[in-house]
């Protein structure tokens, strides 16, 4: 069987068996052969990966017989891509249909000597395979032909993908502009004399990190936990040390201990270094040290989570582990190399911490949505795996010209963009670890290059910490919804489809400020978002003893606040029986008694001012005011636009 097509995931996979590589497994005990002066081939799972340039059949046969050998199998590869090679580990998850006969279950395992390893539901195990046992791949094949079982999956084995900016362009640092972005140029801090000059920066192509804390006034709850999922981490750099009692539970996935280290061993005894986790963390939580560089949310705790392999038990034990210590945010910059589907049994798992966990409200799950690479042809692509879990929160990448960052992949999941290198952008200042020329100890230091959605997701994850240190009791889904409604839509017109979303940019460039600034109003049930007190919009005052707000005009909308009977709140504009009472935030008319309130006008201050069809500068132009030109203010947008007329928009700082 050169070639295998079956469901994955709940999607159809194609795999073809590797013509190069094929991988074992030795018995307990045994030594592997090294040769001097070679590089150890890799290991995952226990399983080593072999190699041959032709004859891999005649090889893995010449290897399956020797004594020290426990288990030889082929390797697969999706679209054969011989560099990300899946190695069937030998488990199958298993779902049999709902009232199916429990003899007939046990029968059909039995006829393919499988045994089951986990009772994961009713109808549902994890099972594996025996010596006697067809390979993995045949048995999920014979399992889907069976009329009792709705699904039958093999568990793959493979390196993951470093989702940090792997293009062959060079990488610019800076200071930390994506915290905010005056426009102006700034140093690199792995280069002496370096600096990034003005050309590469837009004034606030920013995250409003800065204005975020100025709101919240802290750096955010030292009580919120973000558990980092990646491939190790250096815990005793300055940002991930912090007060000594930043770390939270380190664990190791794979071998299920506290060995979090960014080290790596070859089967010669030489040493590597993983530097990816450790910028991911500072970039999310990343303490303030004597160098002025910190994370998105500064006093949260971390939860270091080591993840080098995919696999379905290790995965499985990664967001566990967040679920059981107390994660209130999690936040995963890794992804399979090629677009393999997760499977069910991880796709329902992760479908239980988003909705069940920190007590029922839900984890609030940041995903990075992915970059070209080799794997793609330095092409983008559609956005998979982990980002494209229907309950994450996938970010694709903008950079510091507010600017889609071209490298990112994209698709209908984009939930939010944010700032990040690319293209013509700046890179990411942040910590990391290098390993020293002898090869024996590693530099706790910091780089000005890094970036890729690796960089964007963690920095939404810091953003969601904020949010909750605002509103410690918001629901994952709060917090999501609110994560769309806050954020600016960036890009070219025409971007945008009529629900406001974007492939490329998700609903818009996130906006820190404005998040917390929502999930604060939750907590004092005030409208989110509600106009300020200049605008001209009539008012109204609650009558009912509570009044649920939506984010649309029906009870089919989600329920994002609640007011109290006497709230005022502005009636801007009446759709059917709603009242809309602030950026996608409306009421039902029923409850509301208007109170009206006198218009206000406001004369143009400049020598002309641009009336545009939407709050921001990038919308149709469609008219030209003129210096004392008078005009009636209808509404005021929270980022400083004002409406006067129906769908006419200028900059409030121009009038007076």
């Amino acid at each position: 069987m050169l070639k295998a097509k079956f469901t994955y995931g709940g999607l159809p996979l194609n795999l073809s068996k590797s013509k190069t590589k094929a991988a074992i497994q030795y018995t307990r005990g045994a030594q592997r052969a090294s040769r001097r002066g070679v590089a150890p081939p890799p290991v995952l799972e226990g399983f080593e990966i072999v190699s041959a340039a032709r004859g891999i059949d005649k090889k893995l046969d010449q290897l399956r017989a020797r004594p020290e050998v426990a288990v030889g199998t082929h390797v697969w590869t999706l679209n054969g891509d011989e560099t990300a090679p899946l190695i069937p580990t030998g488990n199958l998850y298993i779902e049999f249909i709902v009232d199916s006969d429990i003899g007939e279950q046990h029968a059909l395992l039995d006829s393919l000597f499988l045994s089951i390893k986990e009772a994961v539901a009713e109808g549902a195990f994890r099972v594996c395979a025996s010596p006697q046992s067809p390979n993995p791949i045949k048995c999920a094949i014979a399992l889907q032909k069976s009329k009792i079982v709705l699904v039958a999956e093999p568990e793959f084995a493979t390196l993951p993908a470093e989702r940090a900016f792997v293009l062959p362009a060079g990488a610019f640092g800076n200071t930390q502009w994506h915290l905010e972005n005056t426009g102006r140029p700034v140093p690199m801090i792995d280069m002496q004399n370096g600096l990034f000059d003005k050309a590469h920066f837009k004034p606030g192509a920013d995250a409003k990190i800065r204005a975020a804390w100025s709101a919240l006034k802290s750096l955010g709850a030292p009580n919120i936990k973000i558990a980092v999922i990646d491939t190790g981490f250096a815990l005793d750099h300055p940002q991930l040390r912090g007060d000594g009692a930043k770390i939270r539970s380190p664990y190791n996935a794979g071998s299920r201990n506290a060995d979090v280290s960014p080290f790596f061993q070859y089967g010669n005894g030489s040493w590597g270094v993983a530097s990816h986790g450790t910028s991911c963390a500072a970039v999310a939580a990343g303490a303030l040290d004597a160098q002025g560089v910190l994370g998105a949310a500064p006093n949260a705790r971390i939860i270091p989570i080591k993840l080098d392999v995919l696999s379905d038990e290790a995965i499985k034990n990664a967001f566990e582990h967040a679920l059981l210590n107390g994660a209130d945010i999690i936040s995963c910059s890794l992804g399979y190399p090629q677009p393999v589907p997760l499977s069910t049994y991880i796709r329902n798992y992760l479908t239980k911490i988003a909705r069940e966990g920190r007590g029922g409200r839900g984890i609030p799950m940041f995903f990075a949505a992915g970059n070209a690479n080799p794997a793609s042809n330095y092409q983008p692509r559609q956005i998979s795996d982990f980002a494209a879990h229907p309950e994450g929160i996938c970010v694709t990448a903008s950079n510091s010209l507010d600017q889609r960052s071209s490298y990112s992949f994209f698709g209908a999941n984009a939930h939010l963009c944010a700032p990040t290198n690319g293209d013509s952008g700046a890179g990411i200042t942040t910590a990391t670890v290098e390993l020293t020329p002898d090869g024996r100890t590693a530099t706790l230091t910091y780089t000005s290059g890094f970036g890729g959605t690796s960089s964007a997701a963690p920095l939404c994850a810091g953003i969601g910490a904020l949010m909750l240190s605002a509103n410690p009791n918001m629901t994952a889904q709060e917090l999501k919804t609110l994560l769309r409604r806050s954020a600016d839509p960036i890009g070219p017109p025409g971007t945008y489809n009529a629900d406001g979303h974007s492939a490329y940019y998700g609903y818009g460039r996130v906006n820190a400020l404005r998040a917390v600034q929502m999930a604060a109003a939750q907590v004092s049930g005030a409208s989110l978002a509600a106009p300020p007190p200049t605008t001209s919009a009539p008012k109204g005052r609650v009558s009912s003893p509570t009044l649920n707000v939506r984010s649309g005009p029906s009870t089919s909308h989600p329920k994002i606040a609640e007011l109290a009977q006497g709230a005022e709140v502005f009636l801007i504009a009446r759709i059917g029986n709603w009242w809309r009472i602030g950026n996608e935030a409306f009421v039902s008319a029923d409850h509301i008694q208007a109170l009206g309130a006198p218009p206000r006008k406001a004369t143009v201050a400049s020598k002309t001012l641009n009336v545009r069809a939407a709050p921001s500068v990038a919308a149709r132009l469609l008219a030209t005011l003129r210096l004392g030109d008078v005009v009636e203010v209808l509404e005021n947008s929270p980022d400083g636009w004002m409406r006067i007329g129906n769908g006419r928009w200028v900059l409030g700082k121009y009038l007076r």
